[in-house]
């Protein structure tokens, strides 16, 4: 396993944690199942994470922080600095994964 794929593992885990301290279950699973991949040097992690991307509903269409209260939308506090660490993460796992599939 090189180093880009290392660093990839340890934004994975970052993503999983965050989407599943804000509640979510969907993502965080998607993120835990393509690390699970690379942890075994199984690099169709790489095409299923790039699979989350792109298309409506995907994974960059995602904004943490929401809940509703009555059924009217709340914003957490803290949710702008959650939103921007969130973006940076999710665009370094595409980043990442684009250069490994680019160097494999």
């Amino acid at each position: 396993m090189g180093p880009k794929t290392e660093e990839l593992i340890c934004v994975l885990d970052q993503l999983a944690a965050m989407l599943e301290s804000d509640g979510d279950t969907h993502w965080s699973l998607w993120m835990r199942k393509a690390r699970a991949r690379l942890m075994e040097s199984d690099y169709s992690g790489i095409e299923y994470l790039q699979s989350a991307y792109g298309g409506m509903g995907s994974f960059n269409d995602l904004i943490l922080g929401q809940s509703h209260d009555n059924g009217v939308l709340c914003w957490k506090p803290g949710h702008v600095e959650l939103n921007e660490r969130f973006d940076e993460l999710r665009n370094e796992a595409a980043k990442l994964s684009d250069f490994i599939k680019r160097n494999i």
